[in-house]
């Protein structure tokens, strides 16, 4: 999987795929489910992916979409397949901890919203909904090592252009934090005897397992919040079930990117962290209104092996704000 070359190819899954080119001549890819048939007030969720993984991984999501008067498009990241490569200049920015490589790529992403807006004839964001239902954005960002879309999200949230925002299942180093100095749950990236290449392989089937919490109370479906970090079961390096083990040898191909594992990992330095936090914060707590869902039994691929409930719940949440 860590051989396999960089890759600049439209897939086609469910949803049509294309490619925007934006000012700089910047490309971004994505595949689009279409509009729900018949609908006038559906609403257009966006989905941003993490690490290692690129867009692929939610192609599911486009054959649930209608059912929940959505319209889902999946938006490959700079660096991913389809999409433009970081220049050299940019992960110079990048490692040097920049604002402005964060601020460019947000920018880049409204960009791309503002083109796929006009195109696609989506009404844009009122100061206030005149209907919870109205057509508009919303932002779904998933992440494994998690740093694009919740840096992204946080130079994004003065937009006009989307409806909510929704970070899925965040690391602790999209926000910029430490883990407990007393920490003793494993961490791919932290681990001395796993080389750049083994990483994505590892990362991957760490971040899909599904791992049974000693602390997991079962009335209320949930973990206590005097629950510590060392009380989950995080000592090993994956579970007995791993989601992508049960993807054939395309969908790995399609889907995992282990050339662009390089790059991500430049974001867990202490420079980079640090801006991390700033953005992150600047994210949320300038939000007026942040809800926490917790999806029981579902792991950090859940739309991939729950996609149905995923959606549901994406669709009610959206529906709520």
């Amino acid at each position: 999987m860590s051989n396999v070359p960089r890759r600049r190819f439209q897939y086609i899954v469910s949803g049509s795929a294309c490619t925007y080119t934006l000012s700089k001549g910047i490309e971004l890819s994505f595949t689009d489910s279409g509009v729900p048939p018949g609908s006038a007030d559906y609403t257009t969720v966006v989905f941003l992916h993490g690490g290692i993984f690129n867009a692929y991984q939610f192609h599911k999501v486009h054959a649930h979409a209608h059912a929940q008067n959505l319209r889902t498009v999946l938006l490959h990241r700079r660096d991913y397949a389809g999409s433009t490569s970081y220049s050299a200049t940019e992960i110079e920015e990048l490692e040097q901890g920049s604002v402005t490589f964060w601020e460019r790529l947000s920018a880049q992403v409204a960009q791309f919203l503002e083109i796929f807006i006009e195109r696609e004839r989506i009404p844009k964001l009122a100061r206030k909904l005149s209907s919870p239902r109205e057509t508009t954005c919303s932002f779904t960002a998933n992440s494994v090592n998690g740093n694009g879309g919740i840096a992204i999200l946080a130079c994004f949230c003065s937009t006009r252009l989307t409806k909510c925002h929704v970070p899925k299942d965040p690391t602790y180093l999209c926000f910029g934090y430490p883990l407990p100095s007393d920490n003793r749950n494993y961490i791919p990236w932290d681990d001395p005897t796993v080389s750049t290449d083994e990483l994505p392989q590892l990362v991957a089937e760490w971040v899909s397992s599904y791992y049974d919490h000693p602390c997991y109370d079962p009335v209320t479906r949930s973990l206590p919040s005097t629950a510590t970090i060392n009380e989950l079961d995080g000592t090993r390096l994956k579970s007995d079930r791993i989601s992508i083990s049960t993807w054939t040898d395309e969908e790995l191909v399609k889907g995992l990117e282990g050339s662009s594992a390089k790059n991500e990992t430049l974001a867990f330095q202490p420079s980079v962290q640090k801006t991390l936090r700033q953005l992150s914060e600047q994210a949320l707590f300038n939000e007026t209104s942040i809800r926490f869902i917790d999806m029981d039994g579902l792991n950090h691929v859940a739309h991939w092996d729950q996609t149905q409930e995923f959606m549901e719940v994406i669709a009610e949440e959206i529906r709520l704000h």
